[in-house]
């Protein structure tokens, strides 16, 4: 049901609108119906199905390494274009079938292994090509990424209020680090500075002084809340 007043949904269990206060009238019916839901008093395991996914999706992801593995010494006698298609397996398992194997997997150890396993995949790469760009680049993007990931997990799983000011502060934060990607693109193949990072930071910085300004200003905040339904 909605609120009379400012027409945000409500829960059933409510009894006063948590935007405007208003308090919430039931009628006989809506109480009776509450009453007699029910509920199954096991509720279905996922755990289980996930595990199995898992295991299924590990096999198939050591049966395609073996393949790569055996063509590439069939065919070169050395690992040769194998060594990419293995690196692409790991990302996949690890992004996507790793937490399978876990009832609760912690996100920031989730986001900390992906870009470890992107980092070797593209040191891997660096050597590949006799390339020089690992250190200077790749190495330093993927860490400001990953900061910014584990920042942007730990405000919202973990900062229970002020949510305009976490999206803003995480926006604001987006657009700082397009600077740092671009000066290490400009120290690694010697670019000009602020030809792009500085459309970036202007835009990341309006949106997210209006978010912080609307945590700051009720009547905003509010307006907000009832046209987004946040």
């Amino acid at each position: 049901m909605y609120c009379v007043k400012c027409g945000v949904k409500l829960s059933d269990d409510l009894t006063v609108c948590p935007l405007c206060q208003t308090k919430v009238y039931y009628n006989e019916e809506q109480i009776k119906a509450n009453k007699e839901k029910k509920y199954p008093e096991n509720m279905p395991i996922k755990n289980n199905a996930n595990k199995s996914l898992a295991s299924i999706l590990t096999m198939l992801s050591m049966l395609a390494i073996t393949i790569v593995l055996i063509l590439c010494y069939q065919l070169y006698d050395e690992i040769r274009w194998g060594g990419y298609a293995i690196f692409s397996i790991a990302v996949f398992y690890c992004v996507l079938v790793l937490p399978l194997w876990f009832k609760k997997f912690n996100p920031i150890v989730s986001a900390v292994i992906n870009h470890t396993v992107i980092s070797l995949f593209l040191l891997y790469i660096n050597l590949k090509t006799d390339g020089n760009w690992f250190l200077s680049f790749a190495l330093p993007l993927n860490i400001i990424i990953c900061i910014n990931v584990v920042l942007s997990i730990i405000l919202i799983k973990y900062v229970s209020k002020g949510g305009y000011f976490i999206a803003g502060g995480i926006i604001i934060l987006i657009g700082l680090s397009s600077m740092l990607i671009e000066f290490f693109q400009h120290l690694t193949f010697n670019t000009r500075m602020f030809i792009w990072s500085g459309y970036v930071i202007s835009c990341c910085a309006i949106f997210g002084l209006f978010l912080i300004l609307a945590g700051i200003i009720k009547p905003l905040k509010n307006y907000l809340d009832q046209k987004f339904f946040i």
